[in-house]
């Protein structure tokens, strides 16, 4: 009997811990982040803008994904390998030659915003970017801040879009 009452109150303990772990997540992790990068590629302009609107390839340079979808202009899905659901992303502002705006979502609870300003000089090109997300709900913003980091997924994509254009240029 004694060994049932250590069992319960270990259960009891650790539902507790569990559950202070939970709430103190929710409070702290904050509900929206943002993250700028800048980098340099030995392309011209045209060249860059070209590899980011030619969302049909994306696949080809930016390995985590399986498929995009051309829904129209305006509108297209990505599949990434590691999520659950799609990326739904809508162009929201297109200024080239000088920069431009995508908003995506993932179903209900996540939505962000790519921003994209390029300025040509006398090497190549450099992109500035700002990726911004916002999660609702605790249990989305928890998973996204312990299993997503989009500061390391934005640089990486910069990279992988600089290769592409200079492999491109050459």
């Amino acid at each position: 009997m004694k060994i049932v009452k250590i069992l319960l109150f270990a259960v009891m303990a650790l539902i507790l811990f569990v559950t202070t772990a939970f709430v103190a997540a929710g409070l702290l992790v904050p509900e929206s982040r943002s993250f700028a990068n800048e980098i340099e590629i030995n392309a011209p302009a045209d060249v860059v803008w070209q590899v980011i609107n030619d969302r049909g390839k994306y696949t080809e340079w930016q390995t985590n994904l399986t498929k995009v979808d051309i829904v129209d202009d305006k509108n297209w899905v990505e599949y990434p390998k590691d999520s659950p659901e799609p990326l739904k992303f809508s162009l929201a502002k297109d200024e080239r030659p000088n920069g431009m705006e995508f908003d995506y979502t993932i179903g209900a609870s996540f939505a962000g915003k790519w921003t994209g300003e390029l300025t040509q000089t006398s090497w190549g090109s450099k992109l500035k970017t700002v990726d911004s997300y916002s999660a609702k709900g605790w249990v989305t913003k928890i998973l996204i801040y312990a299993f997503f980091d989009m500061k390391v997924f934005s640089r990486d994509w910069n990279n992988k879009l600089k290769q592409r254009a200079e492999s491109l240029n050459r």
